[in-house]
């Protein structure tokens, strides 16, 4: 990582916005939403994006709040020797969810192209991909993250038009077909990892964005785009497949994939559609693992030499975990094992919200 503060705009953070918001939803929640609201899934999202939004608004009032600092640096402003335990409980949170990140995408390209590989081979390297454009800064990751904005837009425009005809309005009926309880717990978590991920946009600081007066809008922006292709995906598969046939799969809209079929010939076109899901798993993981190196270089006021020695050392444990603790699929496969991301998101959005009512009251304290 570079000493100086990196400069970037504001359309260039907001793609990982997207990536952010998206990546746990095609890999992860897809099935879960699936299994557990059936043909009310896409009440589920809207009600979800309904709420995310005000969860949105508080992460961007804590991205603004001491503009000149990082995440880490605004709670050792506020909290002096208290801290230590809170930058450590977010340290722990965001090595969390970068191996539920990687891991997940390491299940995935396991079980479908790399059955022979080893599991650990495979999350190597996506770990020394991430590692290496994060210690490079966010100019870095920001660049990487605005090539792929684009290509996961012309993915996604290219399978939803390929799709679309196939889609049979009957697999939507009844539009009810959930408790009311279902639906409700479907919105909320689909609320949280929609929208807590872009806690972690404070690795920076505010204003390193030199257009920062514009980034509210494409903030919001961004976030609507990602609804609007996750509902999209939703009603795809569906609407192609149905719920029942979507059930029986961890990868729902994967499959999904699999009907497109260009003239009568071109087939197997999954394999380069899943690039969107892919793209924005990699992307978000960049982000959170640079969020990670710069909590710990600000937590303990490490310099540049230090910083890399603690880096390495971090990555060790990343890769250990998973390694150690997953060694049979069914666990993070099960419908079960995304409350624990899902809990670990709910405890920063906490810490967030804490250091941000504590930020307001100091000022008007003052």
């Amino acid at each position: 990582m570079r000493e100086k503060d990196e400069k970037i705009n504001s359309f260039g953070l907001s793609t990982m916005i997207l990536a952010l918001t998206s990546s746990p939803f095609y890999g992860a929640f897809s099935a879960y939403i699936i299994n557990y609201s059936k043909t009310s899934s896409l009440i589920s999202i809207l009600i979800g994006f309904v709420i995310s939004l005000i969860i949105s608004y508080i992460v961007l009032l804590s991205f603004k709040s001491h503009k000149d600092l990082t995440l880490t640096s605004k709670i050792k402003n506020d909290f002096k020797g208290f801290s230590y335990i809170i930058n450590i409980l977010f340290l722990i949170g965001a090595i969390l969810m970068y191996i539920f990140l990687t891991y997940r995408l390491t299940l995935f390209l396991s079980n479908e192209y790399l059955i022979q590989t080893p599991n650990f081979i495979i999350l190597l390297i996506i770990l020394v991909v991430t590692f290496n454009t994060a210690s490079k800064g966010i100019e870095t990751t920001i660049r990487v993250s605005t090539i792929s904005f684009f290509i996961s837009l012309a993915i996604f425009l290219f399978d939803f038009f390929s799709l679309i005809p196939q889609v049979n309005i009957d697999n939507f009926l009844p539009l009810i077909s959930a408790s009311s309880k279902n639906i409700f717990i479907s919105s909320i978590v689909y609320a949280v990892y929609f929208s807590l991920p872009l806690i972690f946009l404070q690795a920076i600081k505010y204003n390193q964005i030199v257009d920062n007066n514009k980034f509210t809008k494409y903030y919001y922006f961004m976030i609507c785009i990602s609804f609007i292709t996750s509902f999209l995906s939703m009603f795809t598969t569906i609407g192609v497949s149905g719920v029942n046939v979507n059930n029986l799969f961890d990868y729902p809209i994967y499959t999904t994939l699999k009907r497109i079929n260009i003239f009568k010939f071109l087939d197997s076109i999954e394999n380069i559609s899943i690039m969107l899901w892919i793209l924005f798993i990699i992307n978000s993981a960049n982000m959170v693992l640079l969020f990670i190196f710069n909590n710990i270089k600000d937590t303990f006021n490490l310099d540049k030499k230090k910083s890399r020695i603690f880096n390495l050392i971090i990555m060790a444990i990343i890769f250990s975990i998973p390694v150690l603790l997953f060694s049979k699929n069914d666990f993070v496969e099960s419908y079960k094992y995304i409350w624990f991301p899902f809990s670990v998101l709910i405890i920063l959005f906490v810490l967030t919200l804490i250091t941000l009512l504590f930020n307001k009251f100091k000022k008007i304290k003052k």
